[in-house]
């Protein structure tokens, strides 16, 4: 009785298992990828339904070698094959199996080894996946940022560069391979070059979106402005796995700034000319013949009778009138071109004006220049004034501050000039805009002469700042 139970225990446990076996071999069969095993020299021991009703073949016409037939010419390489299996470790390749209709698609092959207890590989098992659609959406991907007017990049997180765009390419001349890595620093202008790769170092470094105006140069050895923009993408846990760029060519741009720059640079000095020859006439002439007409009507009204009261003080208040006139045309003088800004050089032109500004306003201003602070290019000195004077103009109409405070400093490297106040802050809307007014016109003086104009407001108060190059 006992070995008829163990004949039964063995009879169910072999029907168990085999049913096991075709469970699996249907689900193999069913799975809509191609499953397969191979020898450990490549040589095809199993291929799924899958394979067989994809490419026509019988099991086997695939076994052994046969399965290469299915792969297009140019992916077969026998010797790369064998190359893959003698390394022994996983591997994958993208390859072309021809369909039963003799149609190529794309597939993504991956393989995995099986060894024994020794490290022997007794088995490869892989599957073979259906990425035709996958490459046609890479094909038209790659088409159309090939086809955009746009030089396009990308690399890993280490700041180099794997993939450029073939309009980048064909506008340098230079191959992917003399592009890669850091090959593409070699068409930088040598003067952007070292601000150009402190800025992207500090990006990649920081992981913060870089944004730099460079000159590449082109195919033909000439340089061209590009605005390159570049952007971290991070994964979900906020590291960053890859840079995505662009580089925008503006040569056309930079030209016209460069002409509006001209143009506005010629509109200043004309302006600045007529503002000279307003003022002079003023002076020399207008203010001549009032300071005349002043001292006539003095010794008019001492050549009338003491009696005639009436035409006296007639005369009095015309004489009276007549020297406010003089001073109203001195202080427009010199408000429009200040002569002690030619005779002793920027610091005495803004003593002179912060007193006589003080008095006219009643706003205390504090000023504070570096010792030993000097003469600089007339240019240079008139833009200064200018943005002195536009600022406490600014103060006293939007500030309601009276208290205002001017601090020029002057070292090896640079010129600061700083305006500030404690009044209620500025908006830009309270600023009038446009040519020759307000902070526009600040921006383009100092624009003009090489430097930088930046404006600070809160509702502590309000601060511009002017920085420029020493020798500029």
């Amino acid at each position: 009785m006992g070995q008829i139970a163990a004949k039964t225990h063995s009879i169910d446990a072999d029907g168990v298992s085999n049913a096991i076996e075709e469970r699996l071999q249907l689900i193999i069969d069913t799975i809509p990828t191609i499953v397969w095993s191979k020898l450990p020299d490549g040589s095809a021991d199993f291929l799924n339904q899958r394979f067989r009703e994809y490419t026509g073949f019988s099991l086997v016409d695939g076994l052994g070698w046969g399965w290469m037939n299915a792969f297009h010419p140019e992916d077969r390489g026998t010797e790369e094959w064998r190359a893959d299996l003698a390394a022994g470790k996983p591997f994958e390749k993208e390859v072309r199996l021809r369909r039963n209709d003799g149609e190529y698609r794309w597939f993504l092959l991956r393989a995995v080894p099986l060894r024994d207890e020794h490290g022997n590989i007794v088995k490869w098992y892989g599957l073979t996946c259906d990425i035709e659609d996958q490459k046609r959406a890479e094909t038209q991907s790659r088409a159309l940022i090939n086809a955009i007017p746009q030089q396009i990049w990308s690399g890993p997180p280490d700041g180099t560069i794997d993939y450029c765009n073939d309009r980048w390419r064909s506008d340098t001349g230079l191959g992917l391979e003399e592009l890669r890595g850091d090959g593409w620093q070699t068409m930088l202008h040598p003067e952007d070059r070292d601000r150009v790769l402190r800025a992207w170092h500090e990006s990649v470094l920081n992981g913060t979106p870089y944004e730099q105006e460079e000159r590449h140069r082109g195919v033909d050895g000439t340089y061209r402005w590009f605005l390159a923009r570049g952007v971290p993408l991070r994964d979900g846990q906020g590291r960053i796995v890859r840079w995505y760029g662009t580089n925008t060519d503006i040569e056309d741009r930079k030209h016209a700034e460069e002409e509006l720059r001209r143009l506005s640079g010629q509109l200043l000095q004309s302006q600045d000319e007529e503002r000279r020859r307003i003022a002079r006439e003023l002076h020399d002439s207008t203010g001549q013949d009032l300071v005349a007409l002043a001292t006539m009507l003095g010794q008019l009204r001492g050549s009338i009778p003491s009696v005639e009261r009436k035409s006296r003080r007639l005369l009095s208040e015309c004489k009276v009138l007549a020297d406010r006139c003089i001073r109203e045309v001195r202080t427009l003088s010199y408000l429009l071109h200040p002569p002690m800004l030619d005779e002793g050089g920027l610091e005495d032109a803004i003593r002179d004006y912060v007193d006589g500004f003080t008095k006219r306003s009643g706003i205390q201003v504090e000023l504070e220049v570096s010792p030993r602070f000097g003469r600089m290019k007339p240019d240079v000195e008139l833009a200064l004034f200018r943005v002195v004077q536009e600022s406490l103009t600014n103060i006293q109409r939007h500030s309601g501050s009276l208290q205002a405070k001017i601090r020029i400093d002057r070292n090896a490297d640079d010129v600061t000039l700083e305006v500030s106040d404690k009044g209620r802050g500025i908006s830009d809307s309270r600023f009038p805009s446009g040519v020759g007014v307000g902070i526009p016109s600040m921006h383009e003086r100092v624009k003009q002469i090489g430097g930088r104009l930046d404006v600070d407001s809160s509702s502590r108060g309000t601060t511009v700042r002017v920085t420029i190059p020493v020798n500029d």
